[in-house]
Formats: structure tokens, C-alpha cells, sequence
């Protein structure tokens, strides 16, 4: 049996990893909202580095965030190395315990969707929710495939397959995960207050009170001015951008597509349409709001310029760029001093 696409879905997760951390939630009885694992996680702090190919990339520490985010929601997140010379039988093993893992996984060998097959190959995480009694398959739901329309899946995939897309290594700055099932076992379903909620994690249902989301929120804009990973990204994403601009041709224009495709569909602006909705949640200031939004203005902007690079290798695209930049990690410190402002705490001296 070949792997291949069995139901299709319109709607996807912001991130592969948050949001199968959220189907696992599910599956363990207790929901957690991919916006939650964000929120507990401090997934709306980004970095800059290098990607698996050595392209320039700006995404908050997926594999960290995720985890904490899990972590602060209540549940032990459990790593277990792959055993590559029997991965069926335990495979079979970890489902019957835990129903569902994640695994990270090289999208060259995901033959159930054609936009694997014809670009790039990636690091991408996926769910295991189940095997065959022969162990030949497994059923796989991919929370986000990012096609032309992003979509998500649940497929059957050969063991074969899979084998081979956890096993071919591929590592960026930002990721160094493969190798590794990952499982999540409801610590309230096990501790003296079983089933109960608690109230230093959220209403029990994985959606967040107002108090300690705007706790959350806070902690995220301390963090931003105190750890220059996060407080110096976007310059030194500015600075990788342009040392890639300024390589070869080739590599030049595929740099300014993975610059569109970091600013407009896989991080920078999803990741900002997720923090709207934590903002308004947690009851920001206008202000906060209305510098969220000039954010994703100029996020949109650096899109549409990164795709006129690409056609035109145009000097005068390229120095609007950079002026964008600036006007991103002004409005981007602007952004997070407003939330810590507003919640009383202020920016750090």
C-alpha cells in the first residue's frame, strides 16, 4: 500500500509542532488549544538563525516552546529515542500507551502529499495516532501542510515511509530534534486531584483565564528585553538577509522567497494573528492593539517586497528592505513595551 491522503481539512495549525502538541492533548482527554500552548510556551518570542538548507530564518524556538507550553499546562511531555532496527514493534508499544507520538520527520519522504514530493525538503513534525496489526502503515495526521492553500490531513503512510523520513537527518540553528518519539501523559489525571482543574494552568478545558494570560504575556515581554536572542532577532535576520542578497544569483532569489514565506505564511504573520487573539483575550491597551497591527502591516509590506526581489533583483527593492527592517524592530519593540506597560510591569531598566 502506497501512502497516500485519506481525509483533508481546511482548517491547520499555526505551527506543525504547537499544533500537534494540541491533537495530543485532545487525544489524552484533555484539550489544550494550540493558542494556549503559544501563550504558556512563550512561542510569540522569536529568533533568528540559519534554516536546514542555510537560508535565513525567523521563528520563535518551536521544540522549547512547545514543550514548556505543554509543560505549564499541565502535562509531562516523554521523549523516547527511536528504535530504528525495530521501529514497528515499538511504535505499536508507545501507541497502546500513550494512544498518539510525535515524531520530526524530513519532508522528502512524505509521499502522501505532492507539495513534499516537488520542493525543498524541510523539518516538519507530525502525529502517529495508530499501526497495523502487520506493522506495514501507519496513520499520520499533519496539522499543517503548507500548500499553495495550506491545508491539513490525516493519511496512511507506509512504515517504509516513515522510517526513512525520521531517519534522514536534517537540522537548522533552531532545530535539532529527530530521532526521537514524543508522547504526553495529563499529569491532573494522575496526581491526588485527578480530573480536576487547576487554576494555576487554565479552566481545565485548555483555554487560558484572563489573570494568567495576561501573566503570560508580560513574562513574554520581560523575556524579550532581557535575552537579546529574542530582543535582537530582527536585525540579525536583517543582517542574514542581506549576506544571502548579496550571494549568488541562485541563491539570492531563493532566499527572498524563503524571506516571503518567513514574514507572510509560516511564522512571522500567523504567529502575530495568534497574539491578536491573546491580546484581546487578556484585555490589552488600544495601544497594544493598535501597534499589534502596525506589526503585521509591515510584516504583509516585507512580503509583498521580498516577492518583487525575487522577480527583479532590484537595488531600489532591496533598500526598501532594509528600510523595513527598521521599521519592524522599531515597531516591534514599541509592541512589547506597550504590553509590559499595560500590565504595570514596564520595560526593564
Amino acid at each position: 500500500m502506497e501512502s497516500h491522503i485519506v481525509e483533508r481539512y481546511d482548517d491547520t495549525a499555526v505551527n506543525c509542532l504547537t499544533g500537534s502538541y494540541s491533537v495530543l492533548a485532545g487525544i489524552a482527554g484533555r484539550p489544550v488549544e494550540e493558542q494556549a500552548v503559544f501563550e504558556r510556551g512563550d512561542g510569540y518570542l522569536f529568533q533568528a538563525g540559519l534554516d536546514e538548507s542555510g537560508y535565513p530564518e525567523y521563528i520563535f524556538p518551536v521544540e522549547e516552546a512547545g514543550a514548556l507550553g505543554m509543560t505549564r499546562s499541565a502535562f509531562t511531555v516523554h521523549k523516547d529515542p527511536i528504535d530504528f532496527q525495530a521501529p514497528g514493534p515499538q511504535l505499536a508499544t508507545l501507541l497502546e500507551r500513550h494512544r498518539a507520538v510525535i515524531v520530526w520527520v524530513n519532508t522528502a519522504h512524505l509521499n502522501y502529499a505532492d507539495v513534499y514530493r516537488d520542493n525543498a525538503p524541510y523539518l516538519h513534525a507530525v502525529v502517529v495516532e495508530g499501526i497495523a496489526d502487520d506493522h506495514r502503515h501507519v496513520k499520520v495526521h499533519d496539522t499543517l501542510v503548507v500548500d499553495m492553500k495550506p491545508f491539513s490531513c490525516r493519511a496512511l503512510v507506509t512504515l517504509d515511509d516513515l522510517v526513512g523520513a525520521a531517519s534522514d537527518r536534517i537540522r537548522s540553528e533552531a532545530h535539532d530534534a529527530m530521532g526521537f518519539f514524543y508522547a504526553v501523559t495529563d499529569d491532573l489525571a494522575t496526581g491526588p486531584d485527578a480530573g480536576q482543574p487547576d487554576a494555576g494552568h487554565s479552566d481545565g478545558r485548555g483555554t487560558s483565564d484572563e489573570s494568567g494570560l495576561g501573566d503570560a504575556l508580560t513574562r513574554q515581554a520581560e523575556r524579550f528585553f532581557a535575552e537579546p536572542r529574542f530582543r535582537e532577532a530582527i536585525r540579525r535576520y536583517r543582517t542574514l538577509c542581506e549576506e544571502c542578497f548579496a550571494g549568488p544569483p541562485e541563491r539570492a532569489t531563493h532566499g527572498a522567497r524563503r524571506l516571503f514565506h518567513h514574514a507572510s505564511v509560516l511564522y512571522a504573520v500567523p504567529s502575530l494573528k495568534l497574539l491578536a487573539r491573546s491580546l484581546h483575550a487578556s484585555g490589552a491597551t488600544e495601544r497594544s492593539l493598535a501597534l499589534h497591527d502596525e506589526t503585521v502591516r509591515h510584516w504583509e509590506a516585507m512580503g509583498v517586497l521580498a516577492l518583487r526581489y525575487e522577480a527583479t533583483s532590484s537595488p531600489a527593492v532591496l533598500k526598501r528592505i532594509g528600510q523595513r527592517f527598521e521599521q519592524l524592530e522599531e515597531a516591534t519593540v514599541r509592541l512589547w513595551e506597550s504590553v509590559a506597560e499595560g500590565s504595570g510591569a514596564g520595560r526593564p531598566a
